[in-house]
């Protein structure tokens, strides 16, 4: 029952697709790039579904990783990480909804990116409660304007009309 709901989400706002098509796009042309991704997920049927890395040239230093140890990637807190400009590209995908201290998260990976570095963002807005109850907040452009403040340049694409956004894609370069 629990994944019924997620299923009917993705069909109705095509959430899941979207994502994918901004992320596809981005990856376009990237290249020989150290990349963080931070919650790679769970293996579905012997693959990796929610995990990005399939859209990226196979020359680039790309890390799945999550909090969960059980899926096999390397285990990273993005609250407590650690990393100093150690990373061109750093993709939180579907993540920050489930982090309490995001203001802290934001920071974290801020950190970690090199002076060059781009952070990828996409959070759901109109989306079923999930992964609970670790599934705290929805975001709006205002408030992730507010939180990416810190980046050099910021751009907010959404799915769905603009005063009923499904989903934001969020690109913020250093």
């Amino acid at each position: 029952m629990k994944y019924l709901y997620r299923k009917f989400a993705h069909l109705i706002f095509r959430t899941r697709s979207y994502g994918n098509n901004a992320i596809k796009t981005f990856a376009k042309g990237v290249e020989n790039k150290k990349i963080l991704e931070i919650g790679s997920g769970e293996k579905v049927k012997g693959k990796y579904p929610y995990s990005t890395k399939q859209f990226f040239d196979s020359s680039n230093d790309f890390i799945q990783s999550d909090i969960n140890s059980t899926f096999g990637h390397s285990v990273i807190d993005v609250t407590e990480m650690k990393y100093q400009k150690e990373f061109d590209i750093i993709i939180c995908m579907n993540v920050l909804e489930h982090v309490f201290d995001f203001q802290k998260a934001i920071s974290n990976i801020y950190n970690a990116l090199k002076e060059t570095g781009t952070a990828i963002i996409y959070v759901p807005a109109v989306y079923p409660l999930h992964n609970e109850p670790d599934d705290y907040w929805r975001f709006t452009e205002h408030s992730l304007k507010k939180l990416m403040a810190g980046f050099r340049k910021v751009t907010i694409a959404n799915s769905g009309i603009r005063q009923f956004p499904f989903a934001y894609f969020v690109v913020a370069n250093k």
